[in-house]
């Protein structure tokens, strides 16, 4: 049987009409396809996918299986106003970076240079550029089918001043004018995007850094965070990935003789 109904559909995202739901450690694949079943009939999605918890690889895809409706993995979703195209398969989502999104573009400012060091589909540079109204948004990915939504993305939303870049952030970011502000969310690399990031940002610039950390019982995973990391002055916990792991968003502050990695 399936474990945990009521705390499933607790966690179910809904990104246009298709509808995902994580795929518990043990399941009985059709149990789960009725559940999906269920959610089809109870909302007005056209596709139910289940998304396992194996995020890996160079572009951080999990594993999707399809359990009901339409075999088919793209869709239109709407974000704080914007309207983003995308494959769930495809390109990284969660709907629990929502908040982080919105964030971070509201401490964009007028005429700033913003680099996106991992931007996937896009939606934390088009925010940023729609909210924020900086002079320019660079947009990097390695991923050709986030670079591919990105460019699509930008046409929907009139966000012209997002300048998609595809290609290794490392190397990219070299060749781009130093920034008043970088933001990095890809944790799984949060030293040596910290490192490249530092060199980068203009003296009192922000660097918004999704970092991973393991604690143990009664550590705290920001305070552990922002130790790692010069220049913190301010933490969240975005999500836990498995016990004792987190991910963490820091906003670091780069003062004057700060241009190295840790």
């Amino acid at each position: 049987m399936l474990e945990g109904r009521s705390q499933l559909w607790k966690k179910i995202e809904i990104v246009g009409d298709i509808a995902i739901i994580p795929v518990p450690f043990h399941f009985d694949p059709d149990e789960l396809r009725k559940y999906a079943q269920e959610v089809m009939d109870r909302t007005k999605v056209k596709s139910v996918w289940g998304r396992k918890r194996d995020v890996g690889g160079t572009f951080r895809l999990p594993t999707y299986l399809h359990l009901a409706g339409d075999e088919r993995s793209d869709t239109l979703y709407r974000e704080h106003g914007s309207l983003f195209y995308l494959d769930i398969r495809k390109v990284f989502f969660s709907q629990k970076l929502t908040f982080e999104h919105r964030r971070i573009a509201e401490a964009v400012k007028r005429d700033e240079i913003v680099v996106n060091m991992f931007s996937g589909f896009g939606a934390i540079s088009i925010l940023s550029y729609k909210i924020g109204r900086p002079k320019v948004v660079y947009s990097i990915d390695l991923n050709p089918h986030a670079y591919y939504y990105m460019m699509v993305n930008v046409e929907l939303n009139n966000a012209y001043g997002v300048i998609p870049i595809y290609g290794d952030a490392f190397s990219k970011m070299r060749k781009l004018e130093e920034a008043d502000r970088i933001i990095s969310p890809l944790p799984e690399r949060d030293k040596e995007a910290y490192s490249v990031a530092m060199e980068k940002l203009k003296p009192g610039g922000t660097l918004h850094l999704f970092a991973e950390v393991k604690v143990e019982r009664g550590e705290d995973p920001v305070v552990k965070a922002m130790s790692r990391f010069p220049g913190s002055v301010n933490g969240r916990i975005v999500r836990s990935t498995n016990p004792g792991k987190y991910h963490v968003v820091l906003d670091i502050v780069k003062k004057p003789g700060i241009r190295e990695g840790i």
